[in-house]
């Protein structure tokens, strides 16, 4: 009884403080949902994000912590219990999907519900006279997921893989008396289109110069892409390669020799991004005969001259 009592006011600090993305999907989508949906919502041991009982379905937005290894190994158990022992469903998405693929997020949840709620209360029973299925609850714009692209747990809910566009990105970072006025430059390319992205703060950091031009780019993606990631940047390419930046994150941004990891919270904005995305990550020398490279330099200090 006193666990239950806890894990009670547990849920109830949890809606108080949800983050950003839990509360643009209950807000905008599933606190008006035709069936009643609960969140953060106990279940046994576990307390769940979104619960639909009606559907016997459990929805959950996984932030950066769930793509740790302990993490990973705790979301298993806990899916295992509610869909093993309970007999629920359980979709993920994560806070990214949320962020950036909102109507197709909402789709997913939608068609799931209509698959499982019984035909007697079923949701196709509330459409409209023109036959419209209950998708026009869905905010407007966005596409609808492929057919079959919610099925089979922990794959993708939205994309299949050979739906994934491959991406080319350049970035650079330029800073004047490090710290002092800085810029960032990128080049994104997919098959004849290309873009390019530049920005700057007076006061900054080479590093963080570097860190922003990758986040902005990636950010520019509005779905899952396979990345091809080409930086002159070693402390970029090197932690995220060597494993670095995970291993600050599941420290609590805290190095190995003790001392804290610089720039935690650009470093934990990437992270989330090259878990959302597919990043090969290329390191080329700056500087030299690259004209991208180049380009995104001339970028970068253009920027950073508009600061003095």
């Amino acid at each position: 009884m006193a666990d239950d009592f806890l894990l009670q006011e547990y849920a109830r600090k949890l809606r108080k403080n949800a983050t950003e993305e839990e509360n643009l999907l209950w807000y905008q989508f599933l606190r008006t949902y035709p069936i009643q949906f609960r969140r953060q919502k106990v279940i046994g041991r576990y307390i769940v994000d979104f619960f639909c009982s009606e559907a016997r379905l459990v929805v959950e937005v996984d932030g950066g912590q769930h793509f740790e290894d302990s993490g990973r190994i705790s979301d298993v158990e806990r899916t295992e219990y509610l869909e093993q022992m309970r007999g629920f469903q359980v979709l993920r998405f994560t806070n990214l999907e949320i962020k950036y693929q909102f109507t197709e997020v909402c789709s997913v949840i939608d068609r799931k519900v209509q698959q499982n709620v019984p035909s007697s209360v079923s949701l196709r029973s509330t459409a409209s006279p023109q036959g419209e299925a209950l998708g026009k609850h869905l905010p407007l714009g966005g596409k609808v997921p492929p057919k079959g692209a919610d099925e089979g747990a922990g794959q993708n809910l939205l994309y299949q893989e050979n739906n994934v566009k491959t991406v080319t990105i350049y970035t650079d970072g330029a800073c004047s008396g490090n710290p002092g006025p800085g810029g960032w430059g990128a080049i994104l390319m997919y098959g004849p289109h290309k873009k390019e992205l530049s920005g700057g703060e007076a006061q900054t950091t080479n590093n963080r110069m570097e860190l922003t031009g990758v986040i902005t780019a990636l950010e520019a993606l509005k779905e899952p892409c396979t990345v091809e990631l080409y930086s002159d940047s070693k402390y970029v390419i090197d932690a995220l390669e060597k494993g670095w930046a995970r291993g600050w994150r599941a420290r609590g941004w805290v190095k190995g020799d003790k001392k804290p990891a610089l720039n935690p919270d650009l470093w934990a904005r990437l992270l989330e991004l090259c878990e959302y995305h597919t990043v090969n990550l290329h390191w080329v020398k700056g500087h030299a005969s690259n004209p991208y490279n180049n380009r995104c330099d001339e970028l970068a200090v253009a920027e950073s001259r508009k600061f003095k």
